[in-house]
């Protein structure tokens, strides 16, 4: 977007040091100050910058260049006198005015490369000038019909020999190349009146002394149709009426050189009204030929397939929702892009119909994707614009038809719909705006803020009550919003520079769950990550109750509606798609919060061995788990023991085991129940693990020592005995221990079984027997031996 520093100047005076026409330095302070605190310029334009030792010379005499067909001899009177130049133009011819560039100056070689003309021979005549066309000096926008090596004919602008350039073409502005992406919270800064309130508040310039204009009169006949609006929430505010004319009219000077300044093309005068009005308000407008309207008018959405030849004759296929207006022909108009083509205003037209209105922003965008026509309308429209802002900018662009228009007079009432909305009140505390924002602020600064961006404010002891403007309604709606207001219009270079504090030091870091994952990684287990959402079907196959577990308010299907009250669920539906991936075993683990409906949650490790293969009775599943939770433990510094478990609906009610640390209880490992099995379609064998690490956390850990190697050998002597599962081995390897003095350590070595599931089996001990004194004979070992294994047949 493009704002011009004249056309500024129209509504505002610069303050000292900060008029761009009086100090060099201004343009760059404002452009700063305005990046600061309201939007980026991303680029500053001096009008006519090559311009600079360019005037208006008169072309006296034309000769044929002796050595070369394409060239002439020209005599050019300039405010230095007369220059001989040697010129290539077509259109040459004798008393034309045009564009003299003097030595010195700089322009574009052919439209492309900046240079500076010096004083040069070509083909062997000496030139001392140059005569340019629009592209060597950027001027293609003031003149399109000068193209290719047509130089600028200067006739029809009632120019004077050795003029400036500039000066006769009013390029003395400065234009500011804004970031639309820095306001598109702000629709009320896509124009000039927006900028200036800016300006105004920022303390760089103060508003121009205006007279009160009287209100405008619309005489009581209706419009010539009615207007049917289909979906009036997509179009809340809209302003329009019919304005009779005796011509077009010309546009003056002073309105296409705001025009061009900021990119827009002179067109004719009607539609120039409505795009200076656009550009200084901030609402497109659009003016329609009424007698190419057939009937009553629709303001509808769109139906599928539809078309429209738009102002710039392209024909577009609509999509499903663009908002159109529709007469008994056709569609004529869609809104918020750009007008039909078939309305247009035109050389004849007579009597125009002229409205504004404030429309959908998300209707807008979505027609501009679908259709991939982008227009200067559509970029506001789809920003929101305020309904006010409809309202002030179809009164001005009336204003204008009145005063500047050939005969033009208004013939209907005003159609208006909608209203312009209400500001509600908002509250806003001193000391807590001096809190947040961490600088001290007068109530004298703050009133002054508020008041020079048009906002309503009044003082109530230390607080401070404040409507925002109708064309803040978006944007300003709480407290905080109000002191975004305050601190960028204020200053951010005012919030004192603070340097964050923080320790250096590394943060404690428990390094026992990195361990246990370690571990298991160790012992052959693959770590997953799943979902912690569950379904209840999932939790049924477990032989869970959903009931007992929490749900989730906003779930994004049913296959997540609960926070999973277990680990194991999870592991068994990744088991159930991958079983068949592994080898001789599935071997996985989680680590993850489960939830309590009572809203308690806590870590648990959960553990799932799947065996596809069968095993000798030793190397049992439940085994294989109740070792490999045991050597973790043990690792981290917690050894534990395993106890009779309570029953659990997951478990095989014979086959479980409560791991139990300095006698607390602090999880589970079991036989998954068959009937789990069968739902997963798992082999029988599966077994599971959980650990509640939250509970094992609070736990002090046992502090590992070393000790010296033995000085004296060991003598190592197994003993086997029949036994079967109703025995409990733990209390025969205590009976042992405490039998011999020269025990050292007694363990489960091997486990037999013709058939791993009968109940009897050989159960195999290992004894060590050393001595911490002297190396021990083999007979008196032998002796020992044989005694320990009579009490072991007696357990």
């Amino acid at each position: 977007m493009k704002i011009s520093l004249r056309w500024l100047s129209d509504r505002i005076l610069w303050n000292k040091g900060c008029d761009p026409w009086k100090n060099p330095d201004a343009a760059s302070r404002i452009a700063d100050r305005l990046t600061q605190s309201t939007a980026e310029v991303e680029h500053i334009e001096e009008s006519g910058a090559l311009l600079k030792n360019v005037c208006v010379g008169q072309i006296l005499t034309i000769k044929k260049h002796p050595n070369a067909d394409k060239l002439s001899l020209c005599q050019v009177k300039t405010d230095k006198g007369i220059k001989k130049i040697v010129c290539g133009g077509t259109n040459l011819r004798e008393g034309m005015y045009s564009a003299c560039a003097h030595i010195g100056a700089r322009v574009r070689w052919h439209g492309e490369e900046l240079m500076t003309l010096t004083k040069t021979s070509i083909r062997g005549e000496e030139s001392e000038g140059m005569l340019c066309t629009a592209e060597e000096l950027d001027l293609q926008e003031q003149f399109p019909e000068s193209t290719g090596r047509n130089i600028l004919d200067l006739d029809g602008r009632k120019p004077t020999i050795g003029q400036s350039l500039k000066e006769l073409l009013g390029l003395d502005d400065i234009v500011f190349h804004i970031d639309n992406h820095a306001i598109t919270h702000r629709p009320d800064l896509f124009s000039h009146i927006g900028f200036a309130r800016e300006c105004v508040a920022l303390g760089l310039a103060q508003w121009r002394k205006t007279t009160k204009k009287p209100p405008l009169k619309f005489p009581k006949s209706p419009a010539p149709f009615r207007l049917f609006v289909q979906e009036k929430n997509l179009m809340p505010r809209y302003c329009a009426c019919v304005i009779e004319i005796d011509n077009l009219g010309l546009t003056p000077d002073w309105m296409k050189r705001r025009l061009e300044a900021v990119g827009w093309r002179p067109v004719n005068l009607p539609v120039d009204i409505t795009n200076f009005v656009a550009s200084e308000i901030g609402v497109p407008l659009h003016s329609f030929d009424l007698d190419d309207l057939d009937g009553d008018i629709h303001m509808r959405k769109s139906q599928k397939d539809e078309r429209i030849i738009t102002l710039d004759k392209k024909e577009f296929l609509l999509p499903e929702g663009a908002l159109v207006l529709e007469d008994r022909i056709g569609i004529f108009d869609l809104l918020g892009i750009m007008g039909g083509l078939r309305s247009s205003t035109k050389d004849s037209t007579r009597r125009i119909y002229l409205h504004a209105a404030s429309l959908d922003p998300v209707s807008i965008r979505r027609t501009v994707i679908s259709t991939g026509h982008r227009t200067d309308a559509a970029t506001v429209y789809e920003k929101g614009v305020p309904h006010i802002t409809t309202e002030i900018g179809f009164f001005r662009a009336v204003e204008l038809f009145l005063k500047l228009v050939p005969g033009a007079r208004l013939t209907s009432r005003l159609e208006g719909i909608g209203n312009n909305g209400h500001s509600k009140p908002i509250k806003l505390s001193h000391m807590q705006l001096q809190h947040v924002l961490g600088f001290s602020i007068t109530p004298k600064e703050i009133i002054r803020i508020f008041t020079d961006l048009g906002f309503d404010i009044k003082k109530k002891s230390k607080n401070y009550i404040v409507n925002p403007p109708l064309w803040r309604l978006r944007d300003c709606s709480i407290p905080h919003d109000l002191m975004e207001e305050i601190a960028r219009i204020h200053g951010y270079h005012r919030i004192a520079h603070t340097i964050p504090e923080s320790s250096i030091l590394p943060p404690h870091r428990d390094h026992r769950k990195t361990n246990v994952r370690l571990t298991l990684r160790e012992c052959g287990f693959t770590e997953i990550v799943p979902s912690p959402f569950v379904s209840s079907a999932v939790l049924q196959k477990c032989r869970l109750d959903p009931r007992d577990a929490l749900f989730i308010e906003n779930p994004f299907g049913s296959d997540t509606s609960l926070l999973q009250p277990n680990t194991i669920p999870s592991l068994l539906v990744h088991a159930e798609k991958n079983v068949l991936h592994a080898e001789d075993a599935l071997r996985t683990f989680t680590i993850a919060h489960v939830f309590h409906k009572d809203g308690t949650e806590h870590e648990e490790l959960g553990l799932l061995y799947i065996p596809k293969k069968e095993s000798r009775l030793a190397d049992h599943p439940l085994l294989a788990v109740s070792s490999v939770v045991s050597h973790l433990l043990t690792k981290i510094g917690y050894p534990s023991e395993v106890h009779p478990a309570p029953p659990s609906p997951m478990a095989h009610s014979a086959r479980s085991g409560s791991i139990h640390v300095g006698g607390i209880p602090i999880g589970i490992i079991s036989q998954l129940h068959p009937a789990i099995c069968s739902a997963f379609d798992l082999p029988s064998l599966s077994t599971s693990g959980q650990i509640d690490l939250t509970n094992l956390s609070g736990l002090l850990p046992v502090t590992p020592f070393s000790s010296s190697l033995p000085e004296f050998p060991a003598i190592v002597y197994d003993i086997t005995i029949p036994w079967n599962h109703q025995k409990s081995s733990s209390t025969l390897l205590k009976r042992l221990t405490s039998a011999s003095p020269l025990l050292e350590q007694v363990n489960v070595h091997d486990l037999f079984a013709q058939n791993p599931n009968d109940a009897s089996y050989n159960l195999t001990i290992r004894c060590t027997y050393r001595s911490p004194e002297r190396t021990l004979t083999e007979c008196e070992v032998q002796r020992e031996h044989e005694r320990l294994t009579l009490l072991a047949h007696t357990v």
